[in-house]
């Protein structure tokens, strides 16, 4: 009886916080994952708004009235439940460090296109490498990928990328990420990340659920 009561008290304070925003399709979910060798790797070498270190970004697709997040996360794209995508983040006091971005609004009728683009990604492979010529996706690639403007360009701009920390040294944790894949460091090729992209002109930060 006991674990019943706790199963539905921990429902209602996740229900909670899923209450606290009305998320839309399009909104951009920009999270502080959990510590693994990749996301600290990441997290060395960019930096988001509010100076947040945000290492990932998901899609929001709401369908008939339920709330998903496509996502390109290790192993594959793919598609999860809300709660999924909160619950895999970082917490400060038990709160997820998510942020949600939504597009200005002269790109909000692109957005049924741009969640039907990312669909098609769905099951490719996570991309390790970085690399624009696989047919592998990151997380912030998928979302540059998937939001066109009318002409057919991407709205988001791909910079150079950088695997080097503020002092312009290369990490060691980079440094044995791609010689574990036997992969080049594309330093200085044209990419994207969750940081630079969380900050973009396209968007703006509306919520944050750890405030």
């Amino acid at each position: 009886m006991k674990k019943v009561i706790l199963l539905i008290v921990l429902l209602a304070c996740t229900s909670n916080i899923f209450a606290q925003f009305d998320l839309k399709s399009g909104d951009l979910l920009f999270q502080a994952g959990k510590s693994t060798a990749l996301s600290d790797a990441i997290a060395q070498v960019t930096s988001g708004a509010d100076s947040v270190n945000y290492t990932h970004v998901g899609i929001v697709s709401i369908e008939d009235g339920k709330i998903f997040v496509i996502e390109a996360t290790p192993p594959k794209v793919r598609k999860v439940i809300i709660d999924t995508f909160l619950n895999s983040s970082h917490k400060i006091s038990g709160k997820p460090i998510v942020a949600v971005g939504r597009l200005q609004s002269k790109y909000f009728e692109i957005i049924p296109q741009a969640i039907k683009n990312a669909e098609t990604y769905l099951g490719k492979p996570y991309d390790y490498v970085y690399s624009p010529d696989n047919d592998e996706y990151y997380c912030s690639e998928l979302v540059y990928l998937a939001f066109k403007n009318n002409k057919g360009k991407p709205i988001f701009k791909a910079k150079k990328m950088t695997f080097c920390d503020d002092k312009g040294n290369m990490t060691d944790a980079w440094i044995q990420h791609f010689a574990k894949h036997k992969a080049p460091i594309p330093e200085g090729r044209k990419g994207t990340n969750p940081g630079d992209m969380s900050k973009s002109k396209q968007i703006t930060i509306l919520y944050r659920y750890f405030d």
